[in-house]
């Protein structure tokens, strides 16, 4: 587990089942109530920020606190300053990073997608400690969604692993597409509600550090921790059964076997789907939300789109968000990188066309939005420059730009 302590301190009540067999943890939370400072409204990365915004919105919650919880979800990969400001982050390269918030920790999907979601719906909002605990939150959330980000493509029997090379290029592409097992994945409320009643009991026995303290574990579980008393459950399932990249101290793997593929939707559009129904049920659980509100017909048409053109869910869910929102318009931001921040710089200069990326997410976006009738003004968009924010890259045509995002009406 890889709280550090910090979760439970903040835990309130406990894990409990109500009289009408609904699943709670502690005191069912209002969605967390925040100061309005200046609200940017932002949009962009399909599968950390926009997705939890677009969920969140879908359940009920206001627009300032899903917000926030998407902005707080995104904040490992990118810190967001407004809406047309993304600045990359690279905790990505980062070892005390890599396996708490990214879940590059060489494990199995399955546990490590339960065991956050136990930690998703303990953490209680301390309106005292409230930064910090959004904060944490979105951590959790952001890992939540890498369990199924950073499930590895091959078959994980130990046996038949197959390195398909992605990082030299495409040509496996549709083999590793083929081979994967996971398709659809599985309802996550099905393993959660049954260890409510047990965990219960051994955090009124134990105290709320149980979830964190091994020797209570091992007292409980004749000898294994918590996480051993899973692996032994878990592993007897085929679903499970997917590795996740990464472990030990520091990994390359999501980067440098699979060349990022995997974090790419269309690949794996299912797996996709199956991620947003189990965050709906998390965040409806834990926020007191309409679970019966969620469209899931809203990605399926996304992702459909997405893996018919090859293409990411940026842009087209932040024009989804800003349907949902009552909105006209919307943005698509292009990232850049601090000097400060070596391996994002890195990243940013010398292997990414952010411009590029952009462009292309404008273009599809506006191919997904045809297919509705709705036509951007102007057709092409607007571009939004910055002379002032310079960025160089030795991937774009002139090395230089001033792009700051693309702006698309309708």
């Amino acid at each position: 587990m890889y709280s550090n302590g910090n979760i439970i301190n903040n835990a309130g009540g406990f894990i409990r089942e109500t009289a009408d067999n609904q699943i709670t943890y502690g005191n069912p939370e209002d969605a967390p109530k925040k100061k309005l400072i200046n609200s940017a409204l932002l949009y962009e990365t399909d599968g950390h920020y926009s997705t939890v915004y677009l969920v969140c919105l879908m359940l009920g919650m206001n627009e300032e606190d899903a917000e926030e919880l998407a902005i707080a979800t995104e904040s490992p990969d990118t810190t967001i300053h407004s809406e047309i400001d993304f600045e990359l982050n690279d905790t990505w390269a980062d070892p005390d990073y890599q396996g708490s918030v990214h879940s590059l920790t060489g494990g199995f999907h399955g546990i490590e997608e339960f065991m956050t979601a136990v930690k998703i719906l303990w953490l209680k909002i301390n309106d005292k400690n409230r930064e910090d605990c959004i904060r944490q939150l979105g951590e959790l959330l952001h890992r939540f969604g890498d369990t199924y980000a950073h499930t590895k493509l091959d078959n994980i029997k130990p046996s038949n692993l197959t390195a398909y090379n992605l990082h030299l290029g495409d040509e496996n592409l549709p083999k590793a597409i083929a081979s994967w097992k996971g398709q659809g994945g599985k309802s996550l409320a099905k393993d959660v509600e049954p260890w409510i009643v047990r965990i219960n009991e051994f955090t009124k026995k134990y105290g709320y550090s149980f979830l964190t303290n091994e020797n209570y574990q091992r007292e409980a579980f004749n000898g294994k921790t918590l996480t051993e008393e899973f692996q032994e459950i878990y592993l007897l399932k085929s679903t499970d059964k997917f590795k996740m990249y990464g472990g030990g101290y520091f990994t390359t793997e999501h980067l440098t076997i699979d060349s990022g593929y995997p974090d790419m939707i269309y690949i794996r559009p299912d797996w996709y789907l199956n991620y947003v129904k189990n965050l709906a049920w998390l965040l409806a659980l834990k926020f007191k939300l309409d679970l019966q509100k969620i469209d899931i017909s809203v990605f399926e048409r996304m992702t459909k789109f997405a893996a018919e053109n090859k293409c990411s869910l940026k842009g087209i869910i932040d024009y989804e968000i800003a349907k949902k929102r009552g909105k006209r318009e919307f943005f698509i931001p292009v990232f850049y990188s601090s000097p400060t921040r070596l391996a994002a710089s890195g990243d940013s200069i010398a292997f990414t066309d952010y411009l590029q990326k952009a462009k292309e997410a404008k273009e599809f976006t506006i191919k997904y939005m045809m297919y509705e009738g709705n036509y951007p003004i102007p057709f092409d968009g607007e571009e939004i420059t910055n002379l002032l924010n310079l960025k160089f890259s030795i991937k774009t045509e002139n090395y230089f730009y001033y792009t700051d995002a693309y702006k698309l009406k309708f």
